[in-house]
């Protein structure tokens, strides 16, 4: 469970957005189960999403196109991020 106010989930009905994040994550299946870090202040300014800063998931692929979620991998990332920012 990730608490407090930094964590977001969306859902977009019409499928366009994991369109984009697969080309952006340069994925060759439909990003629909994506966990993703972003550091503070990057916005989505053109047609695709900004890359994320670190990326999970759970698409049921495992060949070499990212890394599959690992809840504790992803908890270390989100940790070491807030660490950073905290500097």
């Amino acid at each position: 469970m990730v608490t407090g106010g930094n964590a977001s989930h969306y859902w977009e009905a019409s499928g366009i957005i994991g369109e984009y994040y697969q080309t952006v994550l340069g994925l060759d299946v439909y990003a629909w189960d994506i966990w993703m870090i972003y550091k503070p202040g990057v916005l989505w300014n053109g047609k695709l999403p900004p890359a994320p800063d670190f990326w999970m998931h759970q698409l049921g692929i495992d060949d070499g196109q990212g890394q599959p979620l690992d809840s504790e991998v992803f908890a270390g990332e989100v940790e070491r991020l807030l660490d950073n920012i905290k500097q």
